[in-house]
This record gives C-alpha cells, structure tokens and sequence, in this order.
C-alpha cells in the first residue's frame, strides 16, 4: 500500500556506528539517486550509437526547513563537519532508510507577504548512497 510522505525524517551521526538523531524535522527532500553519465562509444563498424555508464555525480541534496533562529543555530553548529546522514521514511525505516556520509550547509530562504520563513538544508554526499536497515 502506498504512504504518504508523513513521517518522514532527517537523522544524523558524527559517526557511521554512532547514535543517530533527529537532525531537524523536514517539510521537504530531494530525489536521491541520479543516473550514470552516459559516455559514447560508438564506432565506425556500426550505424547505431553505444552508450556505457560512466560516473554518478549527485546533485546536491535539498531539504526543506522551517525557520527558527534556534533550528538554524543547532544546524550550522554541524555545518561543514562531516558526518552520517539516514533519510528514515517512518520513524524507524520501516517503509525505507537510506544513508550517506558528507557535509551539509543551512541557508535561509526568501521570503514574502503573508509567508512561513523557511530554510534549506542543502548535504553534499561523499559515499554512494546506501538503503540501509535501522535497528532499533
């Protein structure tokens, strides 16, 4: 059955095995996976292009906040240290849990009339990202 995008998290670990937290509660996040490059290797033998896979090169990860001054502080306290991060779909996982190591920055978005002040936290994975299972 399908669920809805409703507890869905955002956790953090300074490191791999440690203890993973909330990181800060999300109103938004990206797509996760990007293709492969695609390289040509055509020939000459043949009239049909070939293609192979080449390198992954992730877009940066975006997720979206709600802005508080006291969200944003605990959030660039972290910024630029590397660290864990799990994408949990329900609290546990337990509808899908994906990880990756890297960094991140927190930024304040645009505002105006009559809006909800909002941030984006924008991670720059350095591993592959990887579905993982929480144990709890």
């Amino acid at each position: 059955m399908e669920k809805i995008t409703a507890k869905t998290f955002l956790y953090y670990s300074a490191t791999k095995d440690g203890k993973f937290e909330k990181l800060t509660d999300i109103t938004s996040y990206p797509k996760l996976f990007t293709n492969p490059e695609k390289l040509d290797i055509s020939d000459l033998s043949s009239p049909q292009k070939k293609y192979t896979e080449g390198m992954i090169d992730h877009e940066d990860l975006n997720f979206g906040f709600n802005y508080t001054k006291a969200r944003y502080d605990a959030l660039k306290e972290k910024e630029e240290v590397e660290g864990y991060y799990q994408l949990r779909f329900g609290a546990n996982g337990q509808y899908g849990a994906w990880q990756w190591s890297g960094t991140h920055r927190a930024s304040v978005d645009a505002g105006e009339v009559g809006g909800v002040r909002k941030g984006t936290l924008t991670c720059y994975p350095e591993t592959e990202i990887e579905s993982v299972t929480i144990t709890v």
